[in-house]
């Protein structure tokens, strides 16, 4: 089996995706912590840990991928995402939930980043890179499936085996997707100064290219709204439900688990194809304008069209996800600073998330969850309005350290993704 991975390294980094972020307690996460004694305000103070530590970790792992390779992060990812799930299992404390969360940030930095760095850099090599936005979308929605899984079997594990079941099935899922990592073949990385220089030309890039500065922060404020309202599924369900729905939440939850991830992977898995015949520009506007809707309409009370939100929302990260980093490998210059730059890019998501979390969390406690959706809503709008009236003025005067031009045979293919 390891040699059959080393002859085919894109179907060892397809089934590293499909494994490596397969989180089988996400969707029973918040049941998980109350049943240990953690109040909804706890949880989303979690939110706070856990994105504040990505933030730390995002720019240091980022430089060590460019370093010392890529699959190492990739697979030190799955290996730290086990220990994680350690303190998840045997935690009483918000303390050690707390130190449960700062080692899924690193798991998850290791991992964000260095993946996409990889498989860009491989197809450049193999002069391939007008594959990319295919292969992207294609890994994404490995991703889906394999979460798809992992919830399902979570669910059961859940409600039948034990609670705690759930964090031994990402534990091995994780660990398993750190040895297919270790799989790929890779070239070996230039040492280029000292770890400092990399992140001192990554911020240099930014400064001096408004294009990718605002893909940057156009990209936080649409992950914020597609990660919000994760956390006000339980909320939402438990406000629908009746009867004897009520009384099977967990499996009710990780229905919809599956939906979502159903949704995201279909979609992802045409990201080549909605690339090719849709601008960015396009995409992008009606991305903005569409989760801004659906936060007005989150909160009602309508069982249905809450369900249906939820659904779209987990569709539009399909094409969220393969979208940005298309836009930010086609416009950053070469690979020595690439996973920094990518790692820099989530750091903005988590960072804005951190700030937004406990405020949306309180909110929600506070007043109610249609309140909490519409201020959110019109807080966003405002801030797309913007991000879009930047972004315009920004590609409409290209900066001097734009990428260079792409070979002539990948230039149709990235042409829509650059407009």
């Amino acid at each position: 089996m390891w040699s059959w991975l080393q002859r085919r390294p894109l179907l060892a980094y397809l089934a590293y995706r499909t494994l490596a972020l397969t989180w089988a307690f996400a969707p029973f996460q918040v049941y998980y912590l109350q049943r240990r004694g953690l109040s909804v305000a706890d949880v989303f103070d979690l939110n706070v840990v856990f994105c504040v530590a990505a933030v730390a970790f995002e720019v240091p792992t980022g430089m060590a991928a460019d370093r010392y390779g890529r699959r190492v992060a990739m697979s030190a990812g799955g290996f730290v995402m086990s220990l994680a799930c350690a303190f998840f299992v045997f935690g009483h404390s918000f303390s050690t939930f707390a130190a449960a969360n700062v080692l899924c940030a690193l798991s998850m930095s290791l991992s964000s980043g260095a993946d996409s760095a990889y498989l860009y850099d491989h197809l450049a090599a193999q002069r391939m890179v007008s594959h990319y936005p295919r292969w992207e979308g294609w890994s994404t929605a490995a991703k889906g499936v394999g979460n798809l899984v992992a919830v399902l079997l979570g669910a059961l594990a859940y409600q039948y085996v034990h609670p705690a079941a759930v964090f031994v099935l990402t534990a091995v899922t994780t660990a398993v997707a750190g040895v297919v990592a270790l799989t790929l073949p890779e070239r070996t990385t230039m040492h280029e100064g000292h770890v400092a220089d990399h992140l001192q030309r990554a911020f240099h890039t930014l400064r001096n290219d408004g294009r990718l500065s605002s893909i940057v922060a156009f990209g936080a404020v649409a992950f914020v709204l597609l990660r919000l309202s994760l956390f006000a599924d339980q909320p939402h369900l438990e406000a629908h439900l009746h009867g004897n729905w009520l009384q099977h939440t967990v499996l009710t939850m990780g229905l919809l688990a599956a939906t979502k991830e159903v949704s995201t992977a279909l979609v992802a898995s045409s990201a080549g194809s909605i690339f090719a015949n849709v601008r960015s520009r396009t995409l992008a506007v009606f991305l903005g304008v569409g989760l801004t809707g659906a936060y007005m309409l989150m909160g009602e009370a309508h069982g249905t069209l809450c369900t249906v939100l939820m659904v779209l929302l987990a569709s539009a990260f399909g094409v969220f996800s393969p979208l940005m980093r298309a836009l930010m490998n086609r416009l950053i210059e070469g690979p020595r600073d690439r996973a920094t730059l990518l790692s820099i890019e989530g750091m903005g998501r988590r960072l804005l998330f951190a700030a937004m979390s406990p405020l949306f969390g309180r909110a929600v406690e506070a007043s109610s969850l249609h309140a909490a959706f519409a201020g959110t809503a019109w807080v966003a709008g405002i801030a797309f309005t913007l991000l879009g009236a930047a972004a315009w003025l920004a590609f409409r005067s290209p900066s001097a350290s734009l990428a260079s031009p792409a070979p002539r045979s990948s230039r149709s293919a990235v042409a829509s993704l650059a407009g």
